[in-house]
């Protein structure tokens, strides 16, 4: 029986981690953690939320009525910027876009596939701050995916392994250190 060379053997090790590395390189993300799009218009987070200390629904109203957080429009940014920082070239845009009726074109931060759903309005209501899947937005210049929002994420959450304190509590309020699942785990929860 004769031996191949060992130059065969470093070949073909070299061989499968090239392909592992183009295959990881053009399969799809399961997450868009760390994802932190340039925007059109620079906004913080810091200085609304953080610094001046808005809360989320002075500008993501529709979050807490509906699935959806949305973005704010316009209107609500003028709500302030008719007399706030008005000599600032970026209000400057705002303005400009407001009079002419066009909408600024902000990139989508967070997103989920189509196939998958996220009610806000229900997790509100469940006492899931905005901070459990958004991080904390009122520390970030620019905002970013600070979780990895995968259906693993969410289901370990879903089962209590690692849902908020409060919604624990609230769930299992005669426990001394709740535990257990906090919302339905099937799938047609958030596939449908």
């Amino acid at each position: 029986m004769s031996r191949l060379p060992r130059s065969f053997g470093i070949f073909v090790f070299a061989l499968v981690v090239v392909a592992g590395l183009v295959i990881w390189t053009i399969l799809p993300r399961t997450s868009n953690e760390g994802y932190i799009p340039e925007q059109p218009i620079p906004f913080s987070h810091k200085l609304h939320a953080g610094q001046y200390k808005m809360d989320c629904r002075y500008c993501h109203g529709s979050a807490y009525k509906s699935a959806h957080a949305g973005v704010p429009s316009l209107s609500t940014c003028m709500g302030c910027h008719t007399v706030v920082k008005t000599d600032s070239p970026w209000i400057q845009q705002i303005q400009k876009a407001y009079a002419e009726g066009k909408p600024i074109e902000w990139l989508r931060v967070h997103e989920l596939p189509d196939h998958a759903h996220f009610n806000h309005k229900r997790h509100l209501a469940k006492g899931v701050t905005c901070q459990t899947c958004h991080g904390n937005v009122q520390e970030m210049d620019k905002v970013y995916q600070a979780q990895p929002l995968t259906m693993g994420w969410c289901l370990n959450c879903h089962r209590g392994f690692e849902a908020p304190k409060n919604v624990l509590k609230s769930t299992y309020p005669e426990q001394e250190n709740p535990e257990g699942p906090v919302a339905p785990f099937s799938c047609n929860t958030c596939h449908y």
